[in-house]
């Protein structure tokens, strides 16, 4: 077979002895893309031509003095080689690696792995091998040069060869050989690498970390092959390597030497192979050296006879017993190993079909030229084995035969197989083998030719083309080429011929071993059935299976079902292929159904009892019955009909009575069962054809996928999925023709149309009720049969075949419980009813259509469902809202229904434009407020009044509108009765909030009847009361809209009656006349008190005239105009002994004075402090506008004087810096605080105090008591001066307050007195006196403890002067001088008086120190030593008197009247005395010592205890 057929042909044969024949298949497994090649086109290589032309060249290169090529490889070599395919297959040991060498990669199949190698010039001389172990693959190039792989496809090394010539192939490899190498770990493999030349050298290889390769030993069979070694291969059993070279001609060698076959044995030592000698054979050596003549003979006179032969290839049989080998001239040789002795040969001639030619090349005109050239596809030209005793056989021409080694007898069958040209072939592995073709096509001539000048047309031929050539012109080209040859001259060169182009396409093919089920079933699915049928036939197959697939594979109709269905025995699958196909057409399917209940009727169920079927497709007749006859199965067709029905009743009534339907079998069952379910399936194919329509319609819509899943499809679902598709035809069909499993589901499946379709679209679906007498009942459904009831849907059958039937329709009520209420075999009214209602609330619940829901409530009304007028008059609102009113569409059913009457009211006429608003409530709000009085009597008054009222709060324009449609003098109106139109628009106008309808309120008095209109009732006459007075509310709304404070009606009319309202309303209505710009004339304000007077008088009698004068002149008051102020002087009594003018006194444009005194008081108190507190600052116009508002009221009582001094205590506050507030001012509780800021602004102006008190008092500080605010002003005066150490100005104001007995200012007071750096001690020790008469408990010890430090500083000042009268003018020592006196101090045997100075200075020295306490002070002063010196002052020390030291001093100062200098130090100053001090003439020196001794006694609390006894007699002598 070419490898271009898509399923190989199988040969068949029968046993013959051993040799059967095999079942095999042929199979492409990959195919290369193909791929185009320019090849050059000369002459014929193996013709005269070619034989003159190389002996011209030989002879031309010895004569030249040049050797020929030092090898000359076979002929019969050469041919064969380049006879193979460029491409080379070769599959590892294990049979799991596949490499195919193409041009320019190697292909590992099983890995998927392309290894790249340079393009070879030479394809076909290549060669490849695999390691022992299939890690390796080595790559041998046409040059010599090998390659060496890995699984990952990496090059691990090259080797080049020792010696190459450039186009010389005898360096190409003959063999390829991976051995195991042991002897170093080093080492992975031994390679061993033979060239065509009989040259062979062994390579160590190593992998992995160190990959690398090393020559081990070298070796030449030239001695034994003088031609060289075509081709070579290892036994690794024997360890032997098997050469196969050129045959020869020597006598007493062995017949494989003869051959060319020998084998050698694989030493690991040199000389590493020795020849293997059996049989006492024995190898003749050949001589080295071969003379010229002998060669060029041999060379020259080869083909005289028969071309010298050789061993081209060999391959070595699965158990490595026999080799077989092919040789050049075609011929078949077979050894014995290792013995090599011949177990057969077969020369070209003796093989059985070795002249055979592929038919196909006698079709094709491009193949049929090579049959001229027949004899060069004879020869073999691969060769492997298929089995220990057969062998795989490859020509040249294509063929392959898997043959026989005993007789040669092809095992394929009677012919070969044919593959393209010189196929290759693996060995087998798994029954099989592979085999590599490649087929060459021409490809279309080209346009441009390449040709040289006048031989253009001689270039056009094709060297193969079949014209006929003379015998002469065909030798004179010979001639021609071995002259130019020799001569190498342009003109005797042939003409240079058109390259052809020429694409290859290989195909990797696998022929395998088969089993006949195998085999068998591959037929079948190559759809090859004749050949599959034979095949069944012969080995006693199954033949169901190719009717089977020809079944499927072919269209349902009547012809198949009798040529292919009828003709399968098994019943199950028929009867499955029967329920399980869908034919394409309505007539298909349904004859399908009819044939398989054909199988399935009681003459089938008769002989499953009986066990008479064998599981066969029994159809009636085709099986015996006992006691009824096959005339009786089968009557005849020209009988009539009705007697023809007639019989088969009879028929199948006897039949009936053999069947116990209680004991039927499994099988007997399950045919039942399928009976039953080809029943449903015809009688849902009837029920489609009548949903498809006429019979014609029905063959053009039939769908065979829809129908397939429409038959198996539960019916309710079914039922459901048309509602759904609102398909109303075929659910009218379902309900007629299956109404037993639909119509209890009616309700629920006729909720499942989609709420969108109009219910007048399925109304025929809808339930109806009647009248039967009294009683309303539902008119039942009328149903329909396609068939009479069969034999196997009887209750009896159906109890044992369907004993437990599943509910179709729980999905329904699962998907949707609400339904499920409404499942009943027969509807009542109630339920047809809750329908309706539900139904139609779904509807506008998930659409929101409005009108579909509607309709089906209108046609439930009219098949006379009741209680659905609600729900109707509902829906009409809704559907006047949604699509009339143009309401919100989001409104929906159930809000509706909740909503008040007056809200569905709102919503109706909410929308309606206002020149369409009369319409509209004709059209809407009339019909609707009908239904409601329809369904509540009464309830439509209320409902229009409510709606009016609620409009009039906002706009009186749309109840007027209803109001002049109501006028009693129209004809058709919209309120009828006239009481209810005026009590109704007075309820409009009251309830009315917004201040612009006064013109709105007018034209619904118009509207009104008058008074004596129609029938005079007591409500009537209410109704017009209260119409008048609504007149004189209007009339102060208007008013109040002529002064431009517009008001509801409604707010008049509700502060009619409340004095304090009123008030409101009239002081907002003088204040906002006030406010208005430009402001009022004095005309307009009289005129504004005039409508005062007349809104008391008509409405707002709640109020007096008088309020309205107060009012008025209060606002005069307010509105920031002197005019208008002088204009409310006018209307006030200014002065407590003004009168009121008589009352016809008035004089002439003047208003009386109506206001009171006492209330004019408060009115402008109330106006000056507005303006007072609006007031920026002194200079703002309103302060101008309060003191006008002051000075109004001549006698100045106080509280008017009170604000006419705040406003005069703004312009004191300015002066002082004070920026802040008028309203600051009068908010200030704490009004001292501002006399403070006034001190804190102008820190000098304590010496102000005249100006400072005048300001105290306009802020009434204090209040009224003047002696209190005096006391607060001083003592901040006093408090600041001490921060400026102002002493004078303190003590002045100190004696102002002790002299007014201020006791708060004690503290300030004790300050002054404390304060050092005041000199004036008598002042001081006053202060001192004063603080501690009004200082609290908690300060007297701190007090005393200063002042008796005070009075302590006093007497030292006088005990000094007494000890020194001359002393200087201070009291205080010199920081150096107290040094000085402690010095002189620190003596012994110093002076008393030295002494007491020491003390006096350091006394003083403390006291000048603010910071040490008075106790501290005392301590420091209270010597004990002191005392007793000071005492020396009184008695006479060695007789002499207390003034003898101090004469000269006395005399100068008798009186004690100068303060000056120690005694000591007199003679050193001119003037001694600085100033005049006053000495109490009546206090002794004795006194004071005894007072300051007792005092610093008290101030240690008696710690050291002064003596007073010498003092005490000194008082007393004094």
């Amino acid at each position: 077979m070419a490898a271009s057929e898509s399923a190989p042909a199988v040969n068949q044969g029968t046993a013959e002895g051993e040799e059967e024949t095999i079942l095999y298949d042929l199979l492409v497994n990959t195919e290369w893309p193909p791929e185009t090649e320019v090849q050059p086109r000369g002459n014929r290589k193996h013709g005269a031509s070619f034989i003159i032309t190389k002996a011209i060249r030989d002879f031309k290169l010895m004569c030249c003095g040049f050797s020929p090529a030092p090898f000359l490889l076979p002929d019969g070599l050469v041919r064969l080689v380049n006879k193979q395919i460029n491409w080379h297959l070769v599959l590892a040991s294990n049979g799991k690696l596949l490499a195919a060498v193409q041009d320019q990669c190697v292909e590992i199949s099983t890995s998927f792995l392309f290894i790249l190698v340079p393009k070879d010039p030479k394809p076909q001389w290549r060669r490849v091998a695999w390691s022992y172990d299939c890690t390796l693959l080595a790559y041998a190039e046409s040059t010599g040069t090998v390659r060496v792989f890995d699984l990952m496809g990496s090059e691990l090394f090259v080797i080049t060869p020792a010696s190459s010539l450039a186009g010389d192939l005898s360096y190409a490899i003959a063999g390829l050989i991976f051995l195991e190498y042991k002897a170093s770990a080093q080492w992975s493999a031994e390679l061993l690498v033979i060239n065509y030349r009989g040259e062979l050298r062994s390579y160590l290889v190593s992998v992995g970390t160190n990959q690398s390769y090393q020559e081990s030993h070298c070796f030449s069979f030239s001695s034994h092959y003088p031609h060289g070694v075509n081709t070579a291969i290892y036994h690794p059993g024997h360890r032997l390597l098997l050469i196969g070279g050129c045959e020869t001609a020597e006598v007493g060698i062995s017949q494989a030497a003869s051959c060319g076959l020998s084998a050698w044995r694989v030493l690991s030592g040199s000389p590493y192979y020795k020849p293997v000698i059996t049989g006492g054979d024995r190898v003749t050596a050949v001589p080295k050296t071969l003379g010229l003549l002998r060669m060029l003979s041999i060379k020259f006179y080869s083909r005289q006879g028969q071309e010298q032969d050789g061993i081209f290839k060999m391959s070595l049989s699965p158990d490595g017993t026999l080799l077989a080998a092919i040789h050049f001239s075609g011929k078949l040789s077979i050894w014995a190993i290792p013995s090599l002795k011949q177990q057969g040969e077969w020369s070209q001639n003796e093989q059985p079909g070795y002249d055979d030619l592929n038919p196909d090349w006698r079709l094709s005109t491009e193949k049929r030229k090579k049959i001229k050239d027949k004899e060069s596809f004879y020869p073999l030209i691969d060769v492997n084995w298929w089995m220990d005793s057969a062998v795989t056989l490859a020509r040249c021409s294509g063929a392959l035969t898997v043959s026989s080694v005993k007789t040669l007898k092809n095992l394929l069958g009677k012919s070969c197989e044919w593959f393209e040209p010189s196929p290759q072939v693996t060995a087998t592995h798994d029954g099989g083998f592979l085999s590599l073709e490649c087929e060459i096509k021409l490809a279309p001539k080209r346009s441009r030719l390449e040709t040289r000048g006048a031989e253009e047309d001689e270039g056009e031929e094709d060297s193969d083309s079949d014209q006929e050539t003379s015998t002469k012109a065909r030798y004179f080209g010979y001639l021609q080429q071995g002259l130019y040859l020799v001569t190498e001259m342009e003109r005797f060169a042939p003409p240079r011929k058109r390259p052809r182009t020429i694409s290859k396409h290989y195909r990797l093919v696998s022929l395998r071993s088969t089993t006949p089920e195998e085999l068998y079933q591959r037929k079948i699915e190559s759809e090859e059935y004749e050949e599959a049928l034979s095949l069944a036939q012969t080995y006693g197959l199954d033949t169901d299976l190719v009717y089977q697939r020809q079944w499927r594979k072919s269209a349902v109709n009547s012809a198949s079902i009798q040529n292919y269905l009828s003709k399968i025995k098994k019943r199950s699958w028929v009867l499955h292929e029967c329920l399980e196909r869908v034919p394409e057409n309505v007539d298909a399917a349904k004859e399908l159904l009819q044939y398989g209940l054909k199988g399935t009727d009681l003459e089938a169920l008769l002989a499953i009892g009986k066990g008479a079927d064998d599981g066969r497709f029994t159809l009636p007749g085709d099986v015996d019955i006992d006691s009824i006859s096959y005339g009786e199965l089968s009557p005849a067709d020209e009988e009539p009909a009705k007697k023809k029905k007639d019989k088969e009743l009879k028929k199948r009534q006897e039949l009936l009575k053999l069947v116990n339907f209680s004991k039927l079998t499994l099988e007997q069952k399950e045919l039942c069962r399928c009976r039953l379910k080809l029943l449903t399936y015809l009688d849902r194919l009837v029920t489609y054809e009548e949903i498809l329509g006429v019979p014609h319609a029905s063959e053009q819509r039939y769908d065979a996928e829809f129908f397939k899943k429409f038959r198996n499809q539960n019916i309710v679902l079914s039922a459901r999925t048309y509602a759904r598709e609102s398909n109303v035809q075929a659910l009218e069909i379902l309900f007629t023709y299956h109404g037993s499993d639909l119509l209890p589901h009616r309700l629920a499946i006729l909720s499942n149309f989609p709420e969108t379709t109009s219910p007048h679209e399925y109304s025929v679906l809808l339930p109806e009720a009647c009248y039967d007498g009294d009683s309303l009942m539902i008119i039942p459904w009328h149903e329909r049969k396609h068939r009479e009831k069969d034999w196997c849907e009887e209750l009896e059958c159906r109890m044992v075949v369907e004993p437990s039937l599943e509910d179709e329709s729980e999905f329904l009520y699962a998907a949707q419980p609400e339904l499920l209420r409404y499942r009943t075999p027969r509807l009542t009214v109630e339920k047809v009813m809750d329908w309706y209602q539900s139904r139609a609330e779904e509807i506008e619940h998930f659409a929101r259509q409005v009108d579909c829901a509607l309709s089906l409530i209108r046609l439930g009304m009219e098949r006379n469902i009741p209680g659905l007028l609600v729900l109707c008059d509902n829906l009409v609102t809704l559907e006047a809202l949604v699509y009339e009113a143009g309401c919100d569409l989001t409104l929906t059913l159930k809000e509706l229904q909740q909503m008040k009457d007056i809200e569905k009211l709102r919503l109706l006429m909410n929308s309606c434009p206002e020149d369409k608003y009369v319409t509209s409530a004709y059209q809407w709000m009339v019909p609707f407020l009908h239904r409601c009085e329809k369904q509540s009597p009464g309830v439509a008054n209320e409902l229009l009044k409510e709606y009016l009222v609620a409009l009039a709060k906002g706009d009186l324009k749309f109840p007027l509108k209803i109001f002049q449609y109501s006028k009693p003098d129209l004809q058709q109106k919209i309120i009828p009765d006239q009481d209810q139109l005026m009590a109704i628009a007075l309820e409009c106008i009251y309830n009315c909030e917004r201040n612009d309808q006064l013109s709105l309120c007018y034209d619904i008095l118009e509207c009104l009847p008058q008074r004596g209109y129609g029938h005079k009732t007591e409500v009537t006459t209410a109704l017009h009361d209260m119409v008048d007075q609504l007149e004189h509310i209007l009339s102060v709304s208007e008013i109040l809209e002529k002064h431009g404070l517009e008001k509801p009606v409604s707010f008049v009319k509700n502060t009619q009656s409340s004095s304090e309202e009123a008030r409101k309303l009239m002081v907002r209505l003088t204040r906002h006349t006030g406010r208005k710009q430009p402001p009022v004339s004095e005309s307009h304000w009289r005129m504004l008190l005039q409508d005062m007077l007349t809104m008391q008088q008509n409405v707002y009698t709640c109020l007096e005239s008088d309020d309205c004068y107060e009012i008025f002149t209060e606002s005069l008051l307010c509105s920031s105009r002197l005019e208008n102020i002088h204009l409310a002087g006018q209307l006030m009594h200014c002065s407590a002994c003004s009168i009121n003018p008589p009352a016809g006194g008035a004089h002439k444009g003047k208003t009386q004075y109506r206001v009171s005194y006492e209330k004019s008081i408060d009115l402008v108190l109330a106006a000056s402090r507005e303006y007072f507190n609006s007031s920026t600052n002194l200079t703002d116009s309103c302060m101008d506008l309060a003191r006008c508002c002051l000075q109004l009221i001549t006698d100045r009582p106080a509280a008017i004087q009170e604000e006419l001094d705040l406003i005069q205590a703004l312009g004191c506050l300015e002066e002082f810096g004070v920026k802040i507030l008028p309203l600051q001012v009068r908010l200030c509780s704490d009004r001292i605080g501002l006399i403070k800021e006034c001190i804190c602004q102008s820190p000098t102006c304590y010496r102000q105090s005249a100006k400072l008190l005048g300001l105290a008092e306009l802020l009434r500080v204090a209040g009224e008591d003047p002696e209190e605010r005096r006391g607060q002003v001083l003592i901040l005066l006093v408090e600041q001066a001490l921060r400026f150490h102002d002493y004078k100005a303190a003590s002045a104001h100190c004696r102002e307050l002790v002299a007014t007995g201020y006791s708060k200012s004690w503290d300030v007071c004790s300050q002054l007195g404390q304060s050092e750096g005041y000199q004036d001690l008598a002042t001081r020790q006053e202060l001192m006196a004063f603080a501690l008469t009004h200082c609290p408990p908690s300060s007297i010890e701190l007090l005393l403890a200063a002042s008796s430090t005070l009075q302590t500083q006093i007497l030292y000042q006088r005990v000094n002067f007494q000890i020194h009268p001359e002393g200087g003018e201070s009291i205080s020592v010199s920081p150096l001088t107290s040094k000085a006196l402690q010095e002189v101090g620190s003596i012994p045997g110093s002076s008393s008086a030295d002494l007491f100075h020491w003390t006096t200075a350091t006394t003083m020295k403390v006291l000048s120190n603010t910071t040490t306490t008075t106790k501290a002070v005392l301590q420091a002063v209270s010597d004990g030593q002191w005392w007793k010196k000071s005492l020396t002052y009184l008695r006479p020390l060695q007789g002499q008197e207390l003034g003898g030291g101090y004469r000269t001093g006395t005399r100068a100062n008798e009186g004690l009247e100068k303060q000056g200098c120690h005694p000591f130090y007199e003679s050193l100053l001119s003037d001694p005395f600085v100033i005049e001090v006053r000495t109490g003439s009546c206090e002794s020196f004795a006194e004071v010592l005894l007072r300051t001794g007792k005092l610093a006694e008290t101030k240690t609390e008696g710690e050291e205890v002064f003596p007073t006894t010498e003092v005490r007699v000194q008082v007393a002598t004094d």
